[in-house]
């Protein structure tokens, strides 16, 4: 049996009913083509087995690679990867179009969540079991504390659904922090004029959040306080509005004027 190591933020999940509760949200059929992301002890991967989908599971350990190849070395929907899930390409999968699920290390959240949204034409779905925290910051919605960047960004592609809550005790050994299984799923394309821009927007905004937004872009972004306000009025936006209370669909309309505007 693999044994947990702390450096890579890896927990065990062993409780039947939360790992019941996981499939159900994944939904898999013998049609489903899925890549797990780290398949540890095998908890979801047994499971998605017995579904008949086709599964590539991407496993970074050696040790606990040899020893899930070794437990499902009879099974002929089952592909074992031993790779560096992060470091992995479309190309390095078998799949043109592939569902995606994972107990994910904590430690590595994010960079997987960017890798979902880099490669999302290709995703289906997506569910993790991820960190409650990162969940409700994922989750969030304007004028919420834990609306921010992340949010943003995965939600201008992803439907976002926090789908139940996980406590410590579901897993060996129990990490100290509840955790969280999302899903996403594909919304249509955004038309964004730069994407590299309303990143840079969207970042700059938040770059200190009890800041007035106004205050957060200029000079940052906008040179003048007279042009940030014309440009913020121009959206429907006050000068007293921050960063955590605009939504999207207004970074976006600032993003367009942005892209007229002369940046340095």
């Amino acid at each position: 049996m693999p044994h947990a190591r702390k450096r890579f933020g890896q927990h065990f999940l062993t409780d039947s009913s939360v790992i019941d509760r996981i499939i159900e949200t994944i939904a898999p059929t013998q049609d489903d083509r899925i890549v797990e992301i780290g398949p540890g002890r095998g908890a979801l991967t047994e499971p998605l087995i017995e579904s008949k989908a086709s599964i590539v599971a991407v496993e970074y350990e050696r040790d606990v690679y040899q020893q899930i190849s070794k437990r499902f070395e009879n099974e002929p929907n089952l592909s074992l990867l031993n790779a560096d899930f992060l470091k992995t390409t479309l190309s390095d999968l078998p799949y043109d179009h592939f569902k995606l699920v994972g107990n994910l290390p904590y430690n590595i959240t994010s960079p997987i969540i960017d890798w979902t949204v880099t490669n999302r034409k290709a995703i289906e779905s997506a569910v993790f079991m991820i960190q409650k925290e990162v969940a409700l910051r994922l989750s969030s919605q304007p004028g919420q504390k834990d609306w921010s960047p992340l949010a943003i960004f995965t939600g201008l592609y992803y439907e976002i659904e926090h789908c139940f809550d996980v406590p410590p005790e579901s897993f060996v050994p129990p990490p100290k922090v509840h955790s969280s299984v999302v899903k996403l799923t594909p919304r249509g394309e955004p038309v964004i004029p730069s994407f590299e821009l309303f990143e840079r927007l969207v970042r700059a905004a938040f770059i200190q959040r009890r800041k007035l937004l106004l205050n957060n872009l200029v000079p940052e972004l906008i040179s003048t306080r007279d042009d940030a306000l014309q440009m913020l009025e121009s959206v429907g936006l006050n000068e007293k509005v921050r960063a955590e209370e605009v939504p999207t669909l207004k970074f976006l309309e600032l993003t367009e004027l942005l892209n007229s505007y002369k940046i340095e």
